[in-house]
């Protein structure tokens, strides 16, 4: 039985705000007709890997080229990839993220080469998958070097809610180059999430990028600018570097004004547009007092800068490496939901950009630590009554309402088991698990919970299980009972 319209339409208002959620090489245009890696310039790199040299973490060289006219991104990429899966390779996956539907792009590969072989790359996943053929199984532990090259086509839109392309004189280019699908040991992550979660799943990577823009855009980007190098065709050089990062995204807009401050040894910074000054020097604050209280809390931040930048998203969020991208709806008409999502968003700096998990398939592990972040925010700077109104007026009653209505969900699934209900279980639902788990531990206990679990699994992928098994053996408790009751069940 289905409640009536309007029952929903509260679910989803409720929460609406909530989602969010290495060489250099030269960039030269591509236009690629194929779009399958069998066109285009040879590119000759370096020999693969010897076992002895084989980092931790994929390398990513990355050289990218905005035509603003156009909007064409030209780009190249060299990426040595190491082997940590344990079993043999015979392929390396890539995702070309701008060729998702909600993103709206077209991403186009021309040459493809394996230690400077090349090599006959087919697309999959509708587009959205690069294969690269390897001519012999890539052992555990050893390395092989691919590179390819790249034209992308960034859409633009007048409003409404863009996570990439050109929108109200903002540039705002997530993942825009092949980044790296996981391999599980069991196979390669290929999976279309849906628009209404997060799209990518990645492994931490060390990258060096030149990123060459028009010189009037104020830039922002995840990782640290090594070098800013004007140009005599009217572009600027900016040579990036990020260790490690889970993804490369960059913003830029003429109209950008910039505040900053610093907290905790790091440099904070704000990019608003013109007219939002008061706004944005409250966003630079709002981030100022969560990074303290989260440091506090789970552990150090692990950049030397944080930005917060306004971003065509209407009154959402989306979380990149120190760079949380906040709706510009929240700088003006929906200002009172500015905090909340500010501090959302900086959470995800420990839950996603630091322990990474699956965000398609078990969205819920770093929404909901994101989502109850947000008490532990608003019980060091407002106090334990804040924390109250948190909780029963952001979750409870949501959660209560689909309760009530027939609306309750298993928590762990992946984001395309859910439609409209999708906040309400895995951003509610969730936070009040870990909610019932605070209560359940005690203050103490909890936060050397989070702690542990951050020290066990920064830079890695973490699973529902991992969590528990840290939170078990910090506690010493069954908890079993706790994470089937809300995480597993569903009245």
């Amino acid at each position: 039985m289905r409640s009536p319209i309007w029952i929903r339409i509260l679910l989803v208002g409720v929460l609406a705000g909530a989602l969010a959620g290495c060489s250099i090489l030269p960039a030269d245009d591509a236009s690629f007709p194929s779009g399958n890696g069998s066109d285009g310039p040879t590119v000759t790199v370096e020999p693969s890997p010897t076992p002895e040299s084989v980092g931790p973490y994929p390398e990513y060289s990355l050289s990218l080229s905005l035509d603003p006219a156009l909007r064409h991104l030209s780009g190249q990429q060299r990426v040595i990839v190491p082997n940590h899966t344990g079993v043999p390779l015979d392929e390396i996956v890539f995702r070309l993220y701008p060729n998702l539907p909600q993103y709206g792009g077209q991403m186009e590969v021309g040459a493809v080469s394996v230690d400077g072989q090349p090599s006959a790359a087919v697309l999959r996943a509708e587009g959205t998958a690069l294969a690269v053929p390897l001519s012999q199984p890539l052992p555990p532990e050893r390395g092989v070097v691919i590179e390819l090259s790249f034209a992308i086509e960034i859409p633009e839109e007048i409003e409404g809610y863009v996570l990439f392309g050109y929108s109200q004189g903002i540039w705002s280019v997530p993942d825009g180059y092949a980044l790296l699908a996981v391999h599980d040991g069991d196979g390669w992550h290929e999976e279309i999430a849906p628009a209404h979660g997060d799209a990518v799943f990645a492994e931490a990577a060390l990258y060096d990028v030149t990123l060459r823009l028009p010189a009037s855009l104020v830039v922002a980007i995840t990782g640290s600018l090594v070098v800013d190098s004007p140009g005599s065709d009217g572009t600027r050089a900016y040579q990036i570097r990020g260790e490690p990062l889970r993804e490369f995204t960059w913003l830029a807009s003429q109209a950008y004004q910039v505040s900053e401050s610093t907290a905790q040894d790091t440099t904070l910074r704000s990019l608003y547009l013109s007219g939002d000054e008061a706004a944005g020097q409250a966003a630079l604050n709002i981030a100022a007092a969560a990074l303290r209280s989260y440091e506090s809390a789970f552990g150090p931040y692990p950049y030397p800068e944080m930005i917060v930048a306004e971003a065509p998203l209407l009154h959402f969020g989306m979380e990149y490496p120190g760079l949380n991208l906040i709706g510009l709806s929240l700088y003006r008409e929906q200002r009172a939901e500015l905090e909340d999502r500010v501090v959302h968003e900086v959470a995800h700096q420990w839950w996603y950009a630091q322990v990474g998990n699956d965000q398609v398939n078990t969205p819920w592990l770093d929404e909901g630590l994101a989502e109850y972040s947000m008490a532990i925010y608003y019980d060091k700077v407002f106090g334990e009554a804040h924390v109250n109104t948190l909780v029963n007026q952001r979750w409870l009653v949501p959660y209560q309402v689909a309760v009530d209505n027939g609306y309750d969900a298993v928590v762990n699934q992946p984001s395309s088991a859910f439609t409209w209900d999708y906040e309400v279980i895995i951003y509610a639902k969730a936070a009040l698990f870990f909610h019932a788990l605070h209560q359940e531990l005690g203050d103490e206990v909890f936060r050397a919970v989070l702690r542990e679990y951050v020290q066990q699994y920064r830079w890695g992928i973490a699973t529902p299980d991992d969590f528990l098994a840290v939170a078990e053996s910090v506690s010493g408790q069954d908890l079993d009972g706790l994470y089937s009751q809300w995480i597993l069940g569903s009245r």
